[in-house]
């Protein structure tokens, strides 16, 4: 299987139950893991599954002692290899790096090939506060861009709907110029976090219109998300007008973790869209097994199987990559068997279009060594 969305693992590891079940969850109050995670479906599902792996209990604290009892290396080999993912694909906007493997770690630790994703944001973020004039910050942007492209990356990511929402709009360079001057008389007050609309669709769209005759993906982050997002503004339909731009048309654009709960709208842009892909994330967004097959149903039921790809989005702890994989192709093979039970494929196009979701239509979009 090919994860082609996911985070890199962090250095310091959980230790304790609230620690480790804080993982399992998009909220920021710590109340929400305390008191609520342990009585999550999904939550309970992923104690048993890991308990099965790991030959232990499904309880927290016997999954913590055989965390310590193998040591971190060893734990995360073992999740790693019984993952079976040919490659896994990360975001290098979240975690921050230096809290977090590198690339190449991940590599060595998980035993399996690792591509990178450049977050957009995270680069402006980087760049703005050393360029003071806006055609100063475009060369540094494009130049990164040329870089990251020249030196392997498989693609780009943006997390705008976090920041002003995925309603994405053309920026003439002097409103854009007018933005950035805000943000640096802001600069003084702190470490900047972008959040400028003028800027940031500026910059996506400029980041589109390079990734275009390159063919080059970008992900956008969709739907379900930590409270920092307003969910109203992450709805994928607001991409609609990026989808019709002719110049933009050569840059596959992958919808991340299933747009939920807006699967259907991400299926219905990836049937009338050729640029638009549908990704369906088995460990984060935290929703159980019903709702991931109702979204793989969504998905398959409006969208060619061409179009959909799978993840894990997993991120900290290497739980979430073999959660996610073994998630998928359970999900997926329940959706697959019903298909086939009713007469509507046949189970060599149930083997053909799982092998597509599962790995194929990855290797091709990101142009994956085989």
């Amino acid at each position: 299987m090919v994860d082609n969305h996911a985070h890199a693992l962090t250095r310091s590891q959980p230790s304790d139950p609230l620690a480790f079940r804080s993982h399992f969850s998009e909220a920021h109050s710590p109340l929400l893991a305390q008191e609520f995670v342990p009585s999550a479906v999904h939550y309970r599902w992923a104690l048993r599954q890991l308990a099965a792996v790991l030959d232990t209990e499904p309880m927290e604290e016997a999954i913590l002692s055989r965390r310590q009892e193998w040591g971190f290396e060893r734990y995360a080999r073992t999740l790693g290899e019984a993952a079976n993912l040919s490659w896994i694909l990360l975001d290098g906007g979240y975690p921050p790096p230096d809290k977090a493997y590198a690339p190449e770690e991940m590599a060595e630790l998980l035993g399996v090939r690792v591509g990178r994703i450049m977050r957009i944001e995270t680069l402006l973020q980087d760049l703005i506060p050393g360029y003071g004039r806006m055609e100063d910050l475009v060369t540094a942007f494009d130049a990164a861009l040329e870089g990251a492209y020249r030196d392997g990356s498989v693609g780009l990511k943006s997390v705008a709907a976090y920041r002003t929402g995925l309603a994405i709009e053309p920026v003439s360079d002097e409103a854009a110029e007018a933005a950035l001057s805000q943000i640096r008389r802001a600069l003084a007050d702190g470490p900047l976090r972008l959040s400028s609309k003028p800027v940031i669709d500026y910059f996506v769209v400029r980041a589109l219109r390079f990734a275009a005759p390159r063919a080059w993906p970008l992900q956008f982050h969709t739907g379900y998300g930590d409270p920092d997002l307003d969910l109203r503004l992450a709805n994928p339909l607001h991409l609609r007008p990026l989808f019709e731009d002719a110049a933009l048309a050569g840059a596959p654009i992958v919808l991340l973790h299933e747009s939920y709960p807006f699967t259907a709208e991400a299926a219905y842009l990836a049937a009338v869209y050729p640029n638009a892909y549908v990704d369906v994330a088995f460990s984060l967004p935290p929703v159980d097994r019903h709702e991931l097959v109702r979204a793989l149903h969504a998905a398959l039921g409006a969208a060619p199987a061409g179009k959909i790809l799978v993840s894990s989005d997993g991120t900290r702890i290497p739980e979430h990559y073999w959660l996610g994989a073994y998630r998928a192709r359970e999900c997926l093979t329940s959706v697959m068997s019903e298909l086939v039970n009713t007469g509507v494929l046949a189970e060599s196009d149930a083997l053909e279009l799982g092998t597509m979701l599962l790995r194929d239509n990855a290797v091709r979009l990101y142009r994956l060594a085989g």
